[in-house]
């Protein structure tokens, strides 16, 4: 209905408070009289209160006056037009959690082979019906408001892959909507699945523990793109199952999928959003191509990842495999999750089930649009962040995550964030969480989970974007940083790989060069350097692996980057399909001498605890940084430990991203375990060739 045909609307603002609006176009917007009639008792009741002003084309009334919520009542005015009171715009009051807040943990449908039980919390709902259907079916059960805002029904029969819905009543107007607590769905999110969850258990793998975070070394995949390149021989193209495939290669005999990443020497494979998004038309999956930060569901698993989407249990299992299978090589899983804005703010079952309240608004009702998507999810409200606790917890206990990625962390508070990872380490000691510290939103600076405010925050890490800009320069592409060139940052370098002020913990510096954002570093290094040729641009590339993997921190790797991958220059390639995006297998043959050099990298950082120290005091005592011989070109970095700790007692790492060839002083007794060419000792020196390295220990 349009706006303008509306004549009369109410709304109630608080819990005792409500406000009329009369339009002008109608005896002037005037009343001398208004009434509240309890439409299912018939008792009317004449309302006392004040005139207010006019907005919008309409003279505004409000009441004080006593309604119970959930209720249907109607508002008449001295000349007999009426509208119904809406309770939508209650959830904007701040005194909405301490009426409707529900501790309880048995929301969603809980199936039995004799029953199922269905509850759905819709505080501001005048009723709510459950829609079940198998085939051409349909059953209707209207359900039962209890304390607290939520609905309940329990149906007597085996409901096992029912679809089923719920009809949101909000007095004269129905909305139709999925469960946001279902475990599964049909495609493109038309209706939940009621599951049997006795049939969704997962193999569990011992897995060595994560003594500390530093042990970590994170590689960033997204589904799809791991699969879909025919060369790598994996049969399950773009989806979970790929990753359960094993004994794969690639026409030169190489390893492909799940045994790659083994050999590769990662600890953790962080996997972009696999909950369901909503770009990718499941029953179509290959039209559209996303990387999946669109969320459409939270709580079920991406259809386009499955073998088939309309499988309630295919959903789960074949997500299931997937983690099981890098358990089962001896790798966890760490989740991307998108917890801070929603494709579509309407086409959702958060709001659908409660209109204004999981979405942050302004004082003026208004979304607020830090995220830059449209909307903000309001994590301070109590619901919203039981939703999030709830679902984190699902994927870790249903699912087998070992830790979140969170997208956007900014935008969220640090209340909630610190409580995502207490519970999550309280399921499992190992568990790690890390995301985006970027300073978004609106919430106010001292509560926002940015970066800044890393010291409130001391068990969560951050992406070190000083560490990436340092190491290969601003994500402008003809900006150099240190390894492309500009020996001018050479002590922000140093800075970076072993930080003594940025974070509050070591563990908390999440370092990289590259991720799914942006150019990748081979092609920022083709603009920025695009004079030098493509081989000086590779060893580039390596400088930079280097300092990644064998700097102070955590750290993450995006896949591919050990191959030089490339996106043909494409900086935001969030929906540039396969071509661009794919894991390429192929160029993966083609330079295998990079491969190495991360594999050898990975195992020296596994096999020498010096460089996963996690104390500042041990980072004090072993390591040291000099800014090495001309003109402050090239560093050395030096670090010990004890005999008997490692394979080696001190290690000697120089980087040389300058021409010049660098002579240094180094004794006899030093081996040079990996190089660029032509560096060896003699005579207690060495000269390090121009953009090339060297790694010596004794």
């Amino acid at each position: 209905m349009q706006r303008e045909s509306i004549r009369m609307f109410a709304y109630a603002i608080s819990f005792d408070e409500i406000k009329v609006y009369l339009s002008k176009g109608y005896y002037n917007g005037i009343s001398s009289k208004f009434y509240l009639k309890n439409v299912e008792t018939n008792e009317n009741i004449l309302l006392h209160g004040d005139a207010g002003g006019e907005e919008n084309g309409f003279n505004t009334y409000y009441f004080h006056v006593s309604f119970e919520v959930g209720k249907s009542y109607r508002i008449s005015d001295a000349y007999g037009l009426t509208c119904f009171l809406s309770f939508e715009k209650l959830p904007l009051c701040k005194e909405f959690d301490e009426h409707f807040s529900y501790d309880g943990n048995d929301l969603g449908s809980q199936y039995t082979k004799s029953y199922t039980t269905f509850k759905v919390w819709a505080p501001v709902a005048t009723s709510v019906t459950l829609k079940l259907k198998k085939e051409d079916n349909i059953l209707l059960f209207p359900m039962q408001r209890r304390k607290r805002g939520v609905f309940f029904t329990r149906v007597y029969r085996d409901l096992e892959l029912y679809e089923y819905t719920y009809l949101i009543g909000n007095n004269d107007v129905t909305i139709e909507t999925c469960d946001p607590y279902a475990y599964a769905s049909t495609s493109n999110q038309r209706s939940s699945i009621i599951v049997d969850l006795s049939r969704c258990r997962r193999i569990r793998y011992p897995l060595k523990p994560l003594e500390k975070k530093t042990d970590a070394i994170i590689y960033e995949v997204h589904v799809r793109d791991f699969s879909v390149d025919p060369y790598g021989e994996l049969r399950h193209k773009g989806k979970f199952l790929a990753f359960s495939e094993e004994g794969n290669e690639t026409m030169l005999g190489y390893s492909t999928g799940v045994d790659y990443l083994k050999e590769l020497g990662i600890t953790h494979v962080q996997l972009m959003p696999i909950n369901d998004y909503a770009t990718v038309d499941e029953d179509h999956p290959y039209e559209l191509y996303n990387w999946g930060y669109d969320p459409a569901q939270y709580n079920v698993t991406e259809g386009s990842y499955v073998s088939d989407p309309n499988d309630g249990y295919r959903r789960i299992n074949e997500c299931i495999r997937m983690i099981e299978s890098i358990h089962k090589h001896g790798m966890r899983v760490i989740l991307d999750v998108v917890y801070n804005h929603m494709h579509d703010v309407n086409d959702n079952a958060m709001e659908r089930t409660c209109p204004n309240y999981y979405f942050r608004r302004d004082e003026n009702g208004n979304l607020t649009n830090g995220t830059w998507c449209g909307n903000d999810f309001n994590s301070t409200a109590y619901m919203c962040r039981k939703y999030i606790l709830d679902m984190c917890s699902r994927w870790q206990s249903l699912y087998g995550a070992d830790g979140f990625r969170m997208d956007l962390m900014g935008i969220l508070d640090i209340d909630t964030v610190n409580a995502i990872e207490a519970q999550g380490t309280e399921y499992d000691p190992s568990f790690m969480l890390y995301g985006e510290g970027w300073n978004m939103g609106t919430l106010p600076m001292e509560k926002k989970a940015c970066m800044d405010n890393n010291r409130n925050m001391p068990r969560v890490g951050f992406f070190n974007d000083f560490f990436r800009d340092s190491l290969r320069g601003s994500n402008q592409l003809e900006v150099k940083g240190y390894t492309s060139g500009d020996t001018y940052k050479t002590n922000d370098v140093i800075a970076a790989i072993c930080d003594y002020n940025k974070f509050a913990t070591v563990e908390q510096s999440i370092n990289y060069t590259e991720c799914h954002d942006n150019a990748t570093t081979f092609d920022k290094y083709s603009v920025s350097n695009q004079d030098e040729g493509e081989a000086a641009i590779k060893r580039r590339c390596e400088l930079a692996n280097i300092f990644v993997i064998l700097g102070i921190g955590v750290p993450f790797l995006h896949a591919g980057q050990e191959f030089f991958d490339t996106k043909h220059g494409n900086v935001n390639s969030y929906n540039a399909g396969d071509s661009v995006n794919m894991f390429d297998w192929g160029r993966r043959d083609q330079n295998l001498e990079g491969v190495t050099l991360v594999k050898n990298l990975i195992a020296l950082r596994k096999a020498n605890p010096c460089f996963r120290t996690n104390n500042f005091d041990e980072m004090h005592e072993h390591i040291h940084i000099h800014i090495n011989n001309i003109n402050h070109r090239m560093v050395e970095y030096i670090l010990t430990q004890k005999e008997g700790e490692g394979d080696y007692r001190e290690f000697r790492i120089y980087v040389n991203p300058s021409y010049d060839v660098i002579g240094i002083d180094i004794d006899d007794d030093f081996k040079i375990l990996y190089k660029g060419e032509d560096e060896h000792i003699e005579n207690h020196h060495m000269d390090v060739q121009g953009i090339s390295f060297a790694i010596c220990a004794r």
